[in-house]
């Protein structure tokens, strides 16, 4: 019965997946045509995508978090020839934008950025780039967007070859920051002993994840208070601290300034 199942949705399958061949043949032979015209033209002319290495060299610094290396690595940008994505120049530079931006969202979460906080950082340039209508302040938002990632890698900067489990912990953590977040909640969470996660993360990180976790409602704070229109009030409850207090005096610890000299010296 089960065998007999399983044929008849192969078979379904089979016919949708046929279905739908046949509907895009017309546009498959149109994408072939174009990109056969196109490769034939550019060799003839010799202008060729030229862009491969210099994205990995770019991507490289964001991954590493290196922000002045990213800086004086744009300081002398060759010429380079770029392929066609619209028949409009707008659109061109804005698709290139997020092209850039979807390669520097994974630079940055390989580089130890945790997930959410780059697909929403992502979201949000590409939404901005939407909203502009001209090339040259499209090209400053992608030095803007590029700079931003790598310095939020080196903020959150965490060693390489770390074990899947610390990994998942960094993630999880960076998640769920606005929460009272427990080691023992963590440790559930993994299904792991709290004990053996605990040494298990001193160990490869050099530091306990209480601590962690504490620098990342901190670095949270700081984004809030140079981002957002939330009170001290409001971000200090946002992010569990026990009180307003509290929150002013671990970040003064940590800042050497009070949230509210820092928002004041930022904006």
């Amino acid at each position: 019965m089960s065998k007999g199942i399983n044929t008849n949705i192969r078979e379904m399958v089979d016919t949708i997946y046929k279905e739908i061949e046949k509907n895009n043949e017309s546009t498959k032979q149109r994408i072939g045509k174009h990109h056969s015209d196109e490769l034939v033209e550019r060799k003839e002319n010799e202008r060729f995508h030229d862009t491969y290495f210099f994205e990995q060299k770019m991507l490289s610094f964001v991954e590493k978090g290196d922000v002045e290396g990213l800086k004086n690595f744009f300081s002398n940008i060759p010429n380079m020839s770029a392929g066609q994505v619209s028949y409009d120049s707008l659109r061109q530079a804005q698709n290139i934008f997020i092209a850039n931006t979807t390669l520097a969202t994974r630079a940055a979460i390989a580089g130890g950025l945790d997930i959410e906080t780059a697909y929403q950082l992502s979201d949000s340039y590409i939404l901005e780039v939407e909203r502009m209508s001209d090339t040259m302040t499209i090209n400053t938002l992608n030095f803007t967007c590029l700079i931003d990632f790598t310095k939020r890698v080196s903020e959150a900067r965490i060693p390489m070859g770390m074990s899947r489990e610390i990994y998942t912990v960094i993630q999880y953590i960076g998640n769920h920051v606005n929460s009272n977040i427990s080691v023992e909640e963590i440790a559930e969470h993994l299904h792991m002993d709290r004990s053996t996660l605990s040494k298990k993360f001193k160990r490869e990180l050099g530091f306990n994840i209480s601590s962690y976790i504490m620098r990342r409602k901190l670095e949270e704070a700081k984004s809030l208070l140079l981002n957002s229109d939330k009170t001290i009030s409001e971000i200090s409850e946002y992010l569990c601290f026990s009180s307003q207090s509290y929150f002013q005096n671990v970040f003064k610890a940590k800042y050497g300034m009070t949230p509210k000299e820092f928002r004041k010296n930022n904006n």
